[in-house]
């Protein structure tokens, strides 16, 4: 996964992170304008980055028919937000930011931080089951916490 993600670049990664949690987390349909209005791009910008992961082998799309990740697709999808979610448990309970500060800041560095300071996180803090926001942190095998 981490050589996945490496490859990424991490407005990709924003993609496929935001695509996954709205499938799997809020059961909604995504779309081209839907992405486009999160991400305050066009439609056909979208278009051009749903086509790029769509090469890559992460996602499956055909246009006006809808957006369905592929097996990689959620595990690396997972593993981002699993990235993120450790960094806002650190920000919130560490540095004392607000929810919303640790996500932004989370935002900024998840893409970057490596799967050793991740486990290093996950097991300083007991393996959380969820973040500060209460979404649930899945858990790797190696992390110590399975």
């Amino acid at each position: 996964m981490m050589g996945r993600m490496a490859r990424l670049t991490a407005n990709e990664g924003r993609y496929l992170a935001l695509i996954y949690r709205k499938q799997n987390e809020e059961l909604r349909e995504v779309g081209t304008t839907s992405l486009a209005r999160n991400f305050g791009v066009q439609p056909p910008t979208v278009t051009e980055m749903l086509q790029k992961l769509a090469d890559r082998g992460l996602l499956k799309y055909v246009r006006y028919h809808g957006i369905e990740l592929t097996d990689e697709g959620i595990r690396v999808a997972q593993g981002l937000l699993r990235r993120h979610r450790l960094l806002e448990v650190l920000l919130v309970r560490a540095l004392n930011y607000s929810v919303q500060g640790a996500c932004a800041e989370a935002s900024k560095i998840d893409h970057y931080t490596s799967e050793d300071v991740i486990n290093r996180i996950c097991r300083r803090y007991g393996h959380p089951r969820t973040c500060p926001c209460n979404k649930t942190i899945l858990h790797v095998s190696g992390c110590g916490g399975d």
